[in-house]
C-alpha cells in the first residue's frame, strides 16, 4: 500500500483522529467527555473494548479497515446499512480514502467533523 495512504504525521490529531470504521474520533463526544479514548488509546477507556472492527484491524495490522485487502467486508457493508446515516457515511468516506488516501481525504473536508459526509 502506498505511504500515502496510512495516518501521515502531518494531520492535526486534535481535528482528525479517524477511527479503524471510518468516524474522527478527534470530535466524538464519548472522547471530548473523557468516556472513551479512541481506536489509538487504551481499551479500558473504550466505548467497545470488544469492537468487532478494532479487533479485526489490530489482527491484521491495520490502522483503518480501508487498508485491508477485504475492505469493505460483510461487517462493514452490514455496519453501513445498520440504520444510522453516520454508519453508511462512514463506510463510503473510508471508500474514498481508500482511493485516494487519508491525507488527501483530510484535505478535502471544508471543517472537521465527526462524521463527514460531503465530498464523498
Amino acid at each position: 500500500m502506498p505511504s500515502d495512504q496510512s495516518t501521515p504525521n502531518s494531520i492535526d490529531k486534535s481535528e482528525w483522529d479517524v477511527s479503524v470504521c471510518g468516524l474522527n474520533c478527534a470530535k466524538c463526544k464519548m472522547v471530548e467527555q473523557g468516556e472513551c479514548n479512541g481506536c489509538r488509546g487504551s481499551l479500558d477507556r473504550h466505548w467497545s473494548p470488544d469492537c468487532e472492527f478494532l479487533t479485526c484491524a489490530k489482527s491484521g495490522g491495520h490502522q483503518h479497515c480501508f487498508e485491508c485487502i477485504d475492505f469493505p467486508c460483510e461487517k462493514l457493508q452490514a455496519f453501513a446499512t445498520d440504520g444510522h446515516e453516520h454508519h453508511r457515511l462512514a463506510v463510503e468516506n473510508m471508500k474514498k480514502m481508500k482511493e485516494i488516501g487519508l491525507e488527501n481525504w483530510i484535505a478535502q473536508q471544508p471543517k472537521p467533523m465527526f462524521c463527514p459526509g460531503w465530498l464523498f
